[in-house]
């Protein structure tokens, strides 16, 4: 697991945590659980909602890290100025994905899917429990427990291993990724597959980046 803590937000939304999954066998049930838990009413709706308080990303769909952290960060402004398009601020990482405001065809493209085999995990909060309350600062041994408690949770809701986010790329859906982001128009050197994906990713970013300026 990748976390990054960001102070200049709010603290319950200053904590990110990113998990990468391959060889997922539960996306379908995992699928079934989030709509269920969106639905769910009462006590054990709030208690289904804690337990899938992730956002689900398929990672198919994801370039790279700095893909996935730019839309983390722009859920976040969102978030902490309350402008939030969607329900969440995991739902609104989907959105921030995309090179639209269509949620309806964010959750689509990059949500998870009955089929999804590599699995992103997205985790929203405060650096640690106590970090609800404004007037304690957690120590790193706090913090540290916390994290590894979010990892065993992620390892325990997925059916998957656990990989390194350097394996992102390795898995990534270009063909899907240049119609969506309409980047076959773009020219290309050619020198090598590696540098023209290179290419396309600062492509694909620059649309995401224009996007929240528009």
């Amino acid at each position: 697991m990748e976390s990054y803590i960001l102070p200049n937000f709010p603290r319950e939304f200053s904590s990110i945590h990113l998990c990468l999954f391959q060889n997922v066998t539960n996306s379908a049930s995992l699928r079934t659980r989030l709509v269920e838990a969106a639905t769910m009413q009462g006590e054990q709706g709030d208690a289904a909602r804690d337990e899938m308080d992730y956002g689900f990303v398929e990672a198919s769909m994801i370039v790279s890290r700095e893909h996935i952290v730019m839309a983390v960060y722009q859920a976040l402004q969102a978030a902490s100025t309350g402008t939030l398009k969607t329900r969440t601020v995991h739902s609104e990482v989907l959105l921030a994905l995309h090179p639209s405001n269509n949620i309806a065809d964010a959750i689509k493209r990059f949500g998870i899917s009955g089929t999804t085999k590599t699995l992103l995990l997205v985790r929203i909060g405060s650096p640690s429990p106590t970090c609800d309350q404004p007037s304690v600062d957690p120590s790193q041994e706090v913090v540290d427990a916390y994290q590894q408690s979010l990892v065993d949770q992620m390892a325990e809701l997925v059916d998957g291993e656990l990989v390194s986010l350097q394996q992102l790329s390795q898995t990534t859906d270009w063909k899907a990724i240049k119609k969506l982001y309409k980047l076959h128009e773009i020219s290309l050197r050619g020198t090598s597959e590696a540098d023209d994906q290179r290419v396309l990713e600062a492509n694909m970013l620059n649309t995401l980046s224009t996007k929240v300026v528009a």
